[in-house]
């Protein structure tokens, strides 16, 4: 019997910092307003999640807090990047830690969101080297895990050059917001919530015997790159 982790009791939640971007723990009554503002242009971010967009700061702050902030499990960091031309940070972002079980030293990474100005730069890369490093040198967990709508070509794809192994589709696997049908799988008829259309997920993970065995050296290329 491995008692040595309790399962109730979660890791702590701090800053993070590469030489281009730093992670700082999500405070709702700071970074709710700030992030909705910036991502409000930008339904799009949204496309491909179970939830949003959201229509008020207040909406996407009730979800925030009445669901994932609330949950311990849970981890929300607001990415800013670092800017070369003034002394002030630039939010660029978010991206947390879910599912996060010590009892099997795991966790999930996302979600994650990319502002658009900073799509196609170092900011991703870095935030998810980050916490990658995180979970496996510091916390010296033992798989992190990441899923998506097995039609995410894009988000699939984000995850393999970050050293995530596909290892797998899990059919009909999460229940979609009313709504958002364009990438979802309709109900049979009878179904008890025919609103709410079904998603096939892809499972890719990095375990520690990955990173040690070349992905931390793969990821910290990348993060070098300019």
């Amino acid at each position: 019997m491995c008692a040595t982790y309790d399962p109730n009791v979660y890791f702590p939640i701090k800053e993070f910092e590469s030489d281009r971007i730093k992670l700082v723990p999500f405070r709702p009554e700071v970074d709710g307003e700030a992030f909705y503002t910036a991502s409000a242009p930008h339904p799009e971010l949204y496309e491909w999640t179970a939830f949003g967009p959201f229509s008020t700061a207040k909406g996407f702050l009730d979800f925030i807090e009445g669901g994932m902030h609330l949950d311990p499990s849970f981890a929300l960091f607001v990415i800013y990047n670092k800017s070369t031309e003034n002394q002030a940070h630039q939010l660029a972002g978010l991206i947390g830690l879910l599912n996060t079980n010590p009892a099997n030293l795991s966790t999930e990474m996302g979600p994650v969101f990319t502002l658009p100005p900073f799509q196609r730069t170092h900011v991703t890369t870095h935030a998810i080297g980050l916490l990658l490093a995180h979970c496996f040198e510091e916390l010296k967990l033992r798989r992190v895990q990441w899923q998506t709508n097995a039609l995410n070509e894009k988000s699939i794809g984000t995850a393999q050059k970050m050293g995530f192994t596909l290892e797998g589709i899990v059919r009909w696997q999460l229940l979609l917001a009313p709504g958002k049908h364009e990438h979802g799988l309709k109900p049979r008829e009878g179904d008890p919530k025919p609103e709410c259309y079904g998603r096939n997920t892809a499972l890719l993970s990095v375990c520690w015997d990955d990173w040690e065995s070349g992905v931390n050296e793969k990821v910290r290329e990348r993060m070098a790159r300019r």
